[in-house]
């Protein structure tokens, strides 16, 4: 029932959102983080929490319906982000404490000081390093692997979801959690230690299945299979019953054939 409230509000929410060509237009991602992100905010009542990448701010205007008492505070490596999550905000922006200018992760501006909160939130690219940045790809142009040397998981797209967790501690208070909306594709196992790696107790909050995007190419996965890597997770039905590999999941998207993929909303406490 609570779900079906959810969505109701997002569907709402997007309704009258102002979306610029360059920024994210909602979609299966960002209701699947909404519905994880409402069981993460029961806990967030009188706390600071920051969302990384906020975009057109539509999962603020959604949390702000159904938390309260909440000191929110929001960036974006696109300095255009900001102020156009404050215009959709509306008039009322009570408790919003907006980062401006380009924020690169938790990694502030010059002469901008860095928060200390208790919980941040994220959603953001997951990109293997082997791209091709030049196409201008509006999902991906955050991310360039050459400015995270220190992420061993750039290979397979998780290199800037390791890089925030590792630099979080920096923002987060003592007990502090993260939470990030990740695509399943590399399977489970490999997001669980993700978390543990950097130093996290991995909760599974919500996770569902959904479309891989039809436009989006996933040669480069495969070409990661053919040398040896780590069969990646994608499937032909809706259940996410009949599990194939990126090769398998390619070839079907080049034919116009539907391919399916796990989305996992995982909050990660501070060990």
């Amino acid at each position: 029932m609570y779900m079906e409230k959810i969505d109701n509000i997002f569907d709402n929410a997007v309704k009258g959102l102002r979306i610029p060509f360059w920024a994210f237009k909602p979609d299966h991602w960002s209701l699947a983080f909404l519905r994880g992100l409402e069981k993460v905010s029961q806990n967030w009542e009188e706390k600071r929490v920051w969302e990384i990448g906020v975009g057109t701010g539509i999962n603020l205007l959604v949390l702000r319906q159904i938390t309260s008492k909440v000191e929110w505070y929001f960036s974006d490596y696109d300095e255009r982000a900001v102020p156009l999550a404050i215009h959709n905000l509306g008039a009322d922006r009570r408790g919003f404490n907006p980062l401006r200018g380009s924020w690169d992760l938790v990694s502030a501006p010059k002469d901008t000081s860095v928060p200390k909160v208790n919980a941040i939130f994220a959603c953001i690219p997951q990109v293997p390093s082997k791209i091709d940045l030049s196409l201008e790809d509006r999902l991906a142009h955050y991310y360039d692997p050459t400015h995270y040397p220190e992420a061993d998981l750039n290979t397979i797209g998780l290199g800037l979801c390791q890089t925030l967790l590792v630099k979080a501690k920096d923002a987060l208070m003592p007990g502090g959690q993260v939470t990030l909306n990740l695509g399943g594709r590399p399977g489970l196992p490999r997001l669980k230690s993700l978390f543990k790696d950097a130093g996290y107790w991995p909760n599974i909050v919500w996770s569902e299945t959904i479309p891989q995007h039809s436009e989006t190419s996933l040669a480069t996965l495969a070409a990661l299979e053919d040398s040896g890597h780590d069969a990646f997770e994608f499937f032909t039905d809706r259940k996410g019953e009949m599990r194939i590999n990126a090769s398998e999941a390619e070839k079907l998207r080049l034919q116009k054939k539907e391919v399916y993929h796990n989305i996992y909303v995982i909050e990660g406490m501070m060990m």
